[in-house]
């Protein structure tokens, strides 16, 4: 049966006090409350590394190995997680073409995916990169917008 909420049950980890809570799936849901009132402590080192550990565990033991070990989270139990990914919101110094998929390494995994389910219209097996000429886009160059000049505001043609 399809469970359309992530339960969590005992979570005492850092400042949380065996918190119980339901978070449904699917919505956007924001964690608000006062500074020391356990909303990282609940979302990044309770869900998210237990997410973390998780998927860690469907890879190879050599995979396992050169991994960052984190400890699990304090919590009884977590029910119905899904994977979570989380990104830091610092500023990331790559290139112009840097995506939330490249920069967490997802992007080989989801084009792999979309090559072997997607059927290429030009028969390339790199089409569906945007960084290769036959995948971006010709307008924009994979950049996602056009830098053009405006001659008639450079330009006094009087």
């Amino acid at each position: 049966m399809k469970q359309d909420y992530i339960r969590v049950k005992g979570a005492t980890q850092n400042n949380l006090k065996s918190i119980d809570v339901d978070i449904p799936k699917h919505f956007i849901t924001v964690f608000t409350g006062r500074s020391g009132s356990g909303k990282s402590s609940l979302v990044f080192n309770t869900l998210a590394a237990e997410s973390e550990h998780l998927l860690n565990e469907t890879y190879s033991s050599y995979i396992q190995f050169h991994l960052n070990q984190q400890p699990r989270p304090s919590v009884n139990h977590i029910d119905h997680l899904p994977v979570a990914m989380t990104i830091s919101q610092q500023r990331y110094n790559g290139n112009s073409r840097s995506t939330v998929g490249t920069i967490s390494d997802i992007y080989a995994s989801v084009r792999l995916l979309w090559s072997r389910i997607g059927t290429p219209f030009v028969g390339y097996s790199d089409v569906f990169s945007f960084n290769s000429p036959s995948g971006m886009c010709k307008e924009c160059e994979g950049l996602g917008y056009i830098e053009s000049i405006n001659l008639d505001e450079l330009l006094d043609w009087d």
